[in-house]
């Protein structure tokens, strides 16, 4: 049986040599150098130098321009309510109505004491004549004359006395009758009909505000103000633009022209009051709203910007992707600015004529190699796809 054994061997090591060159074969694929990936064409912006606007966003409250107090003047029953609360109302409109009767009864009596001695006064008058002619003529005494010229007198200033409490009684009664002082919106009413009023004080009864315009009242720090002061392009009050963001996050449809500026600066706070006044035509803005306002503060001299949508921020820390000599993108930490129009101030790390990549900065990655496209800075992409791609864009970090 020796030869079938040497057999057996001769067949074993042939298929360990067919299989060790299989084995070599595939080692030689998998070790086979792989072909270079073309760089991928892609939009790029370069950083620009350009005069920036400084803007400063302030909380503000607003105002009404007047807010007048409706109160009675006199005591007595609350008769009338002539109008809608909340409603707007317009100057000399009838508001309130005070039962007039006692007032009347008083205007009358007034009256009544002014023709009695009105009467006595004639009476006076026609005495005193004839007593001065006898007095003339030497036929009555100085005493008996003088007399008549005291009484004449008397009945002179009583007779002003009661002209006077006539013009009183005429006003007190004119104080029953309460008319709109300036055009605007009255609030709710304070007393319900019926109640006694001006008893003792004169009772608040509703207020009126005036709705166009209004006034916004906010602060500034002292370098805000400096640094407006100082800016040339800035400091005209006829150039300056003033915005105001409502409560939802709209923009007012507006702008503000500046009304005033403080007198002296908060020393407890280091700021400055300033007024600002906003047209209202369709009543929108109410006294009491909370808004904010962006003002500009100064203009930043060839300030190097990059689109804001450029700025990868991570956990604080921002970047931009740029575009080296050869190509390939590169992860740039910079330090930016105030964010203006779409565009921030870069402080540090890129300089003008810097490519950057704006668009789709989800789709590389630093060390990629790309083909630099240079595309105007204001013209932004659809989310930034690359040239010739049209996979879904993704949403890019970018700083608040």
């Amino acid at each position: 049986m020796p030869s079938q054994s040497v057999s057996s061997r001769l067949f074993c090591l042939a298929l360990f040599i067919v299989f060790s060159m299989s084995l070599a074969g595939c080692g030689g694929d998998e070790k086979a150098a792989p072909e270079k990936q073309a760089a991928v064409p892609m939009k790029v912006v370069k950083a620009e130098t350009k005069d920036m606007p400084l803007w400063g966003e302030f909380v503000a409250t607003i105002t009404a321009v007047e807010t007048v107090d409706i109160r009675a003047r006199v005591a007595g029953f609350l008769q009338e309510k002539k109008f809608k609360e909340g409603a707007a109302v317009e100057k000399g409109d009838l508001l309130f109505i005070i039962d007039p009767k006692t007032f009347r009864e008083d205007l009358k009596q007034a009256e009544s004491g002014l023709q009695y001695n009105q009467a006595l006064l004639q009476k006076a008058k026609k005495d005193f004549e004839r007593f001065k002619k006898l007095y003339d003529e030497g036929v009555v005494s100085r005493e008996e004359f003088e007399s008549y010229q005291t009484s004449l007198a008397t009945y002179k200033a009583q007779v002003r006395d009661n002209s006077s409490q006539v013009e009183n009684a005429k006003i007190q009664l004119g104080y029953t009758k309460i008319y709109a002082p300036v055009d605007g919106v009255i609030g709710r009413v304070n007393v319900d009909t019926g109640n006694l009023v001006g008893q003792g004080e004169n009772t608040l009864l509703a207020t009126v505000s005036t709705v166009d315009p209004v006034y916004v009242s906010f602060t500034v720090s002292e370098a805000d103000y400096l640094r407006a002061k100082r800016d040339r392009d800035i400091k005209d009050p006829e150039k300056k633009e003033v915005h105001m963001i409502l409560a939802d996050g709209s923009e007012y449809d507006h702008l503000g022209t500046f009304d005033m500026v403080d007198r002296a600066v908060d020393p407890t706070t280091g700021t400055l009051g300033i007024r600002v006044s906003f047209p209202n035509p369709d009543s929108l803005l109410r006294p009491g709203q909370y808004a904010k306002v962006r003002v500009p503060i100064e203009i930043v001299k060839n300030a190097v910007v990059v689109p804001s949508r450029a700025i990868i921020d991570t956990q604080g820390v921002k970047t931009v992707y740029t575009v080296s000599a050869d190509g390939k993108v590169v992860s740039t930490p910079v330090t930016a600015g105030f964010e203006s129009e779409e565009m921030v101030v870069i402080r540090e790390g890129l300089k003008a004529g810097d490519m950057v990549i704006a668009d789709g900065i989800r789709r590389v990655r630093p060390g990629m190699e790309i083909k630099p496209i240079v595309v105007p800075m204001t013209t932004k992409q659809g989310e930034g796809t690359p040239v010739g791609q049209n996979d879904a864009p993704a949403t890019e970090d970018k700083a608040e």
